[in-house]
């Protein structure tokens, strides 16, 4: 093998990470029937949780095995997923997000009705010990309620969440005529952006059975985060009509995530990334991104939308450029969508490079002319691939390793990995057969490693069976050579190889398939 060329990718993976002592706050008795209810609250300190439930304010008479009790319980999660295994993984990965955010929730079922309850949280940190709240004193008690009632008006609330990624974050909400509560996971039941309740599931004051909303009625929606509460009032009109599952949709607070789409491109060609917006209902935005303008033969900004009615673009300087946004008269830029592209023609003698695409400077405004003063944006990247490769690692929630090769079609490339840099070792040989190749399940026994990668050559070729398909060979060799392949039935003192076929290599590699299954042992060679 000859070297052509080595663009090594350099990546330090470091473990542990130090906890704060744990914590219990905003306890909360939320959705309560006559057979269940749930507790909430934020902790601290990435500890486990435990809710113990009892039939006495003093704790004595635990009614473990008598009631169920469900950690981070869900509805249907995404209505986007088609499938059992889809909907469970999910599930899965909703709940690791609220965990994320120190939010937990614990379903109380086989609870009877109209019987008081006590319970206890526990948190158990391995540094720091273990938290009861409450510390001392009687238990809290919540007492299910006796019946369900007639439900005159059923009416469904969504309410769109701010932020970046609001799925698995926890809204509650309250009615000020009854003490009862609700609470729901955004992206339960509803896109990842949104939370769903049924008013119909409040209590009313005596907390016996459901509360019969008549006349204007005012709710309080809090979201808990990751590091803050918001809360946001809002006021709806109930009237005797008799109606079932109208539904209202809300925003909490004005507000604008805007996103960009991320792309990998051939040096030479055009990439087109799309941006979005996640918005209350603006009239106009705008944002700056700092972007070598010199790796472009030339950029663009387009309208996808016929809510947009201009899009403009402005060259501050070599490496900034200003993008804005307008709607069209009478519309407003609202919901969840992409409003306009990037398109960005990428100049063909430039090096491979990571170009990080990182919106500043964002401003919006609402349709009465005043700030939106909610702004949120998700950074994205282009990567502009040459003859240098390059590498990119990533670390999965539950610690998994995975690298990602960016290079050209039709050429080899080797990845080599070390722990101290004094030796490197092959890791895996890859024909590049699209600019960017994902190896993921990589070695977590480590604390740290290293990666590099280099495109080569192979001459003399190499030839290789590939592994779970019978009777193909991958051969590397030097483009435009001819090869043939030849086989042998054994290799004894005297070993006969016979031709099977000769070829002219386009690529650094190719695939041969379909070859001679008429022996039970088979050898191949190829040779120039």
């Amino acid at each position: 093998m000859r070297p052509l060329r080595i663009i090594a990718g350099w990546f330090l993976v470091l473990g542990g990470i130090a906890s704060a002592a744990p914590g219990v706050t905003n306890v909360s008795v939320v959705n309560i029937t006559p057979s269940t209810f749930s507790v909430v609250w934020v902790t601290t300190g990435g500890a486990t949780p435990t809710l113990s439930v009892f039939a006495d304010p003093g704790g004595v008479t635990n009614l473990a095995g008598q009631v169920g009790l469900e950690y981070y319980p869900l509805h249907t999660g995404s209505p986007a997923c088609t499938n059992a295994y889809d909907r469970r993984l999910n599930e899965s990965v909703l709940r690791q997000k609220t965990s994320g955010l120190g939010l937990v929730q614990v379903r109380v079922s086989h609870c009877q009705p109209h019987t008081p309850y006590y319970f206890r949280i526990q948190e158990t940190d391995n540094q720091a010990g273990v938290t009861f709240w409450p510390s001392n004193g009687a238990l809290p008690v919540v007492t299910t309620a006796l019946d369900t009632a007639y439900v005159v008006q059923s009416r469904q609330l969504v309410f769109n969440v701010p932020g970046l990624d609001p799925a698995g974050s926890i809204v509650l909400l309250s009615n000020s005529n009854t003490p009862s509560r609700l609470a729901a996971v955004a992206g339960d039941g509803v896109r990842s952006n949104e939370v769903y309740f049924s008013l119909s599931d409040l209590l009313d004051a005596s907390g016996a059975t459901n509360y019969v909303l008549l006349g204007n009625q005012s709710f309080t929606a809090t979201v808990l985060g990751a590091s803050t509460t918001e809360t946001q009032t809002y006021s709806l009109n109930f009237t005797t009509d008799f109606l079932v599952g109208q539904g209202s949709q809300i925003s909490l607070s004005e507000f604008l995530v805007l996103s960009l789409g991320s792309g990998v491109v051939r040096a030479g060609s055009t990439a087109t990334l799309p941006v979005g917006v996640y918005a209350s209902g603006i009239t106009n935005l705008s944002f700056s991104i700092s972007l070598p303008t010199n790796l472009l033969e030339s950029l663009s900004f387009q309208s996808v939308s016929p809510q947009v009615g201009s899009a403009s673009l402005q060259i501050l300087n070599s490496n900034t450029v200003v993008a804005s946004l307008a709607s069209a008269p009478g519309l407003t830029l609202e919901g969840d969508q992409q409003l306009a592209q990037f398109v960005l023609a990428t100049a063909s003698n430039q090096p491979s490079v990571f170009l990080p695409l990182a919106p500043v400077s964002l401003q919006a405004r609402n349709l009465d002319g005043s700030s939106v003063s909610s702004l949120a944006a998700s950074s994205a990247s282009l990567v502009i691939v040459n003859h240098q490769a390059l590498l990119q690692n990533a670390i999965a929630v539950d610690g998994t390793r995975s690298l990602s090769l960016y290079g050209l079609p039709g050429y080899s490339y080797e990845i080599q990995k070390s722990t101290t840099l004094a030796a490197w070792t092959d890791l895996i040989r890859v024909p590049m057969t699209n600019l960017v190749e994902v190896f993921s399940g990589l070695d977590t026994n480590v604390s740290r490693i290293f990666y590099r990668a280099y495109e080569f050559t192979a001459d003399p070729p190499w030839v290789q069976g590939l592994a779970g398909q019978n009777h193909s060979l991958l051969v590397y060799g030097r483009p435009g050579t001819n090869y043939v392949v030849q086989y042998a039935t054994n290799l004894s003192h005297v070993v006969n190889w016979y031709p099977l076929m000769s070829y002219t290599l386009t690529n650094s590699f190719q695939t041969i398939t379909n070859l001679p299954n008429t022996n039970p042992v088979i050898f191949y060679r190829v040779k120039r």
